[in-house]
């Protein structure tokens, strides 16, 4: 037990670990060390990298009401700012595929 926590911890605190990965130790783990770390992680990554249901986990996920309360802030952010959430992100995609459709077009 003790040699997987070291290999989850040593893994979340590799610099090039993904949020997708980050998120799957955080749903996954019972240890609140390690998830506090995951989630410590996550709220670090930009803005841009992180999503309404990720911050949502991470609320649900851990007992640090320091993590909780920075977790509450980016969720508001995201809240406020349409553009940058997920239908944003859709609208985006939308977006750029109807212009390359124009640009194909001749």
């Amino acid at each position: 037990m003790a040699l997987k926590q070291y290999g989850l911890i040593k893994a979340i605190k590799t610099p090039d670990i993904s949020n997708a990965d980050l998120i799957l130790i955080l749903k996954n783990t019972e240890n609140e060390t390690i998830k506090q770390l995951a989630a410590e992680k996550l709220l670090k990554s930009d803005i841009y990298n992180i999503y309404e249901a990720d911050l949502k986990l991470i609320l649900k996920s851990t007992e640090n009401e320091t993590i909780k309360q920075l977790a509450t802030e980016k969720l508001q952010y995201l809240k406020s700012h349409p553009r940058l959430g997920w239908a944003g992100s859709l609208a985006r995609a939308n977006r750029l595929g109807s212009f390359h459709s124009e640009s194909t077009k001749d």
